[in-house]
């Protein structure tokens, strides 16, 4: 599936886990925020939101890719690093998990007219979590709320293009015999609760001219060598410039995050920046093993690609 080449992607994280101003800086690639320079602190928190800026023959749109666990830190750091939301020209959904959509129904309340909200259709089935702790949702994203609030829906099960720029991959192809679904996540389908095989969970795949693929997932339930995998087998574009986003490698144990370490090996990436639900000690893992190209995702962390 063709995608077109961009002149630049830039990547600002909104919403995640860590803030830290002490992560270290790649000068015109990946810049941190200086906290004193901005007009308000930012709020970390369990969730994920980016502020996407595509650039192609001459014109720029914006997405929003996750809308955080809630309101709070979203609009926060929205204002604190002194975003208009009436620029954004849609909204991307990676999965139906609350701490990625917690904030969208606020979104829609400040913006003026519609707003293109895309995701894929099994986003609707609700969602639970079984912990050591005990049993937490179920959660369901509601359609109505959605669209009273003025958004313009993209339900899509299959791959599909963003603004005609970007490709949200669809249903994820399983290439990989080490990533499997987690025991702990469940959805309901017609009132039968059954493991989540996370089909509603898909990569947005851009594509810069002369760099390669930029890859961003929110959890990567499907697993991410799975994810970049599929991007590359839909576009045909090989080079990867950079992986970003949840990896939720910890939780699947030190064998996931061993062979998740290889596989990100033979894809090769420029730039690997990962966060929000990655856990901390697979986080230490891929710091040693790719000492030249990886960083941590921190609020305010600011990726660009080209241009």
């Amino acid at each position: 599936m063709q995608i077109p080449a961009l002149k630049s992607v830039t990547v600002e994280v909104l919403v995640d886990n860590f803030f830290d101003v002490f992560e270290p800086s790649r000068p015109g690639v990946v810049e941190r925020v200086v906290p004193g320079r901005l007009k308000k602190p930012l709020v970390a928190a369990h969730g994920l939101a980016f502020w996407i800026t595509l650039e192609k023959d001459g014109a720029t749109s914006r997405l929003l890719l996750d809308a955080a666990n809630s309101p709070l830190p979203l609009m926060n750091n929205i204002e604190a690093l002194e975003h208009n939301l009436e620029e954004v020209d849609a909204v991307v959904l990676s999965h139906g998990h609350p701490d990625h959509y917690g904030g969208l129904v606020e979104i829609l309340s400040r913006r003026q007219g519609k707003l293109p909200v895309y995701f894929h259709k099994d986003c609707y089935h609700p969602k639970l979590l079984i912990t050591p702790r005990g049993r937490i949702g179920p959660w369901k994203l509601d359609r109505e709320a959605l669209v009273q609030g003025g958004a313009e829906m993209h339900e899509n099960s299959g791959p599909a293009l963003v603004l005609d720029q970007v490709l949200l991959t669809g249903t994820v192809e399983a290439s990989t015999p080490y990533e499997t679904p987690l025991p702990g996540p469940k959805r309901v389908i017609a009132g039968v609760e059954e493991n989540d095989p996370f089909t509603d969970e898909q990569a947005l795949v851009a594509h810069v001219q002369g760099q390669g693929l930029v890859i961003l997932g929110g959890c990567s339930h499907p697993g991410i060598v799975n994810m970049v995998k599929y991007a590359q087998k839909l576009t045909g574009v090989q080079e990867i410039a950079a992986i970003i986003g949840g990896f939720h490698l910890t939780a699947g144990g030190p064998d996931l995050i061993r062979s998740t370490i290889q596989g990100l090996k033979e894809l090769n990436p420029k730039i690997l920046l990962a966060g929000h639900c990655t856990g901390f000690k697979a986080l230490t893992q891929l710091a040693l093993a790719f000492p030249d190209t990886f960083m941590v995702s921190c609020v305010g962390t600011k990726v660009m690609i080209g241009g």
